[in-house]
């Protein structure tokens, strides 16, 4: 199963490196809670030392404020390294940290909790107040690392602020700005999830361009069982090699269906949903077209956020279908209009 942390044990006989703890996805998602985290981090055992290294733009917002409890609470001193963006309930996590470290070129990011909600005017009220309460929840976190006051804290996340390492040290965010790191780091988040990016920020976070299509000697001559094995191997695509071998692939045929994994993956990662990728991409090498692959992966995104909001959570709400299922009626459905 996908996930979005990932815990590593000190290496045996290495009593230097502390455990380490990477968040570098969307918290909460992909089926994985809060509990799972905690169970991961039980498993561990006694230790005296923790490292956390995050690069996330945030999540959901009581699987957050439960993980910075849990190590804020957690008898191991905790060291935080803000590897690229701590975004949103990733910030708060931050703040868990006994020691925060940022790059030089790193950044933080807060702002006020959002969800989208419907419903009667009462219901609007309610879930206006419910934001209210994750607010001072939040405000706490951050007063507990900063010291600052709440004022200026609620000040900082109505204005959404981003901030460099430099200036998050000066307001208590973090403690070390450390050297700067390689700029790809942030291309490992989504930018549109955020509002008020501003333009560096942004072009920090873009994605990199495409990799150009793969050159071959002999496009239309049947390739050997090496090249297609080969050819795959590079692209970052071996699974395709046994499907390719069973019939008389040219060596165009071998590039054209590594292009379109290329695009299918790319589409994934875009929508957050790059747990679907491997099934689609043998999907599309079944006879899915390409458009139909990026559809569902679209859909099943949409309607994973419909009941998972970023840095939030609906009150009262009742599960949504998720996944393959309703994702590939959806675009059934609009390919029979």
């Amino acid at each position: 199963m996908a996930k979005w942390y990932d815990i590593k044990a000190a290496a045996d006989g290495d009593g230097q490196q502390p455990p380490t703890i990477y968040i570098y996805d969307e918290i909460g998602y992909w089926g994985v809670t809060a509990k799972d985290f905690a169970d991961d981090l039980k498993a561990l055992g006694p230790v005296t030392a923790l490292t956390v290294r995050i690069n996330s733009g945030g999540g959901e917002v009581f699987a957050g404020i439960a993980i910075h409890n849990l190590l804020k609470s957690h008898p191991a001193t905790v060291t935080v390294k803000i590897d690229g963006l701590a975004g949103s309930i990733a910030s708060v996590i931050a703040m868990a940290g006994d020691v925060v470290e940022m790059p030089a070129n790193a950044m933080l990011f807060v702002h006020d909790p959002s969800w989208w909600a419907g419903g009667t005017a009462d219901d609007m009220r309610e879930a206006a107040g419910v934001l209210d309460q994750i607010k001072k929840s939040l405000i706490a976190a951050y007063r507990g690392k900063t010291k600052l006051g709440d004022d200026k804290i609620a000040e900082l996340m109505t204005a959404s602020t981003w901030m460099t390492a430099s200036e998050g040290k000066d307001l208590g965010f973090c403690d070390l700005v450390t050297d700067a790191v390689d700029a790809t780091a942030f291309t490992k988040v989504d930018p549109s999830r955020f509002t008020k990016v501003p333009a560096a920020i942004a072009a920090k976070l873009a994605p990199p361009p495409p990799a150009p299509p793969l050159a071959t000697a002999n496009p239309d001559k049947p390739a050997e069982a090496r090249l297609i094995a080969d050819l795959c191997a590079k692209a970052g695509f071996p699974e395709l090699t046994a499907g390719l071998l069973t019939g008389t692939a040219t060596e165009a045929d071998v590039t054209r269906r590594i292009e379109d994994a290329r695009k299918v993956k790319d589409a994934c990662a875009r929508f957050r949903r790059p747990d679907m990728a491997r099934n689609l991409i043998a999907a599309v090498a079944s006879g899915l077209t390409v458009d139909a692959a990026c559809a569902i992966a679209n859909e099943a995104a949409a309607d994973r956020d419909e009941s998972v909001v970023t840095d939030t959570s609906r009150p009262n709400s009742q599960p949504q279908a998720n996944g393959w299922d309703k994702a590939i009626n959806t675009v059934n459905q609009r390919t029979a209009r």
